[in-house]
């Protein structure tokens, strides 16, 4: 009987063929999908950063020069509150450190000192230090609202009611260590003692006393002038007072018969 062969059988080289082609298109889909996904990565990757990016921009506070008196403040001087823009406004949300006046080399190092160590190096009890003994504005190390600067900053000090040109009192015995002129607080009369520095603001630059004068409590210092960064509230003194390199409320040593 004759033999006939399957016409479906195919030789082996070409089932060979068959098999390369097959994984040349794996090797090209695959290819493909890889190239897709490491695109669509770095599409989504800067997308993000983009993003965060952005949110960052939006949500940091912008830091104002804490140096001094900038144009921009002093454009809104005479301004009220409603009349400064928006976006001056939150801009001024940022915490200022009111005092510039650096710790006097006399005056003993406590920086570590916390605030009840501090105040109890003042072992004697001061003074009142003009003749109102009022009070405008307290010690504040929490950001109040400035009417001057239109912005909230800490009242490292404390401000007493006084007329222009009034007596300023020495509320302690101490040494006149300097004299000096900032553009925010204005004429500065320094009176220290080996334990504390207590820091008189807004005193006409015509003093009662000169550099190294030897004071005792009640001498008069000078008299009342103007604080340029406070000069919206009412006439007052401006008083900081410095144990080492920590400031202290003044109200908490004066009349406290120690």
């Amino acid at each position: 009987m004759k033999k006939y062969k399957h016409k479906s059988a195919k030789k082996p080289t070409e089932r060979v063929g068959f098999y390369i082609a097959l994984s040349i298109c794996l090797v090209a889909v695959g290819l493909a999908v890889y190239s897709t996904y490491t695109s669509v990565s770095e599409y989504l990757k800067k997308s993000d950063d983009e993003y965060y990016s952005s949110l960052v921009e939006e949500t940091v506070p912008v830091v104002q020069d804490v140096t001094g008196i900038t144009e921009e403040e002093t454009e809104y001087f005479d301004a009220t509150l409603d009349e400064v823009p928006q976006e001056t406004r939150e801009r001024s949300y940022t915490l200022y450190e009111t005092s510039t006046i650096p710790p006097t080399a006399d005056v003993d190092a406590s920086a570590d000192l916390d605030s009840l160590s501090a105040v109890l190096k003042v072992t004697e009890s001061l003074i009142y230090p003009v003749d109102s003994k009022s009070v405008l504005r307290e010690y504040s190390e929490v950001a109040v609202y400035n009417s001057t600067m239109k912005d909230y900053r800490a009242h490292t000090g404390t401000d007493f009611v006084a007329k222009e040109g009034e007596k300023v009192y020495s509320m302690c015995d101490g040494v006149v260590n300097s004299i000096s002129f900032d553009e925010r607080y204005g004429v500065i009369v320094e009176v220290s003692n080996s334990n504390y520095s207590v820091y008189y603001c807004g005193v006409d630059s015509k003093t009662n006393v000169k550099m190294k004068d030897q004071v005792r409590q009640g001498d008069v210092i000078g008299t009342v002038s103007q604080i340029p960064c406070e000069k919206s509230d009412p006439t007052h003194l401006h008083v900081e007072i410095k144990v080492g390199d920590k400031l202290i409320d003044p109200l908490t040593v004066i009349l406290s018969d120690r």
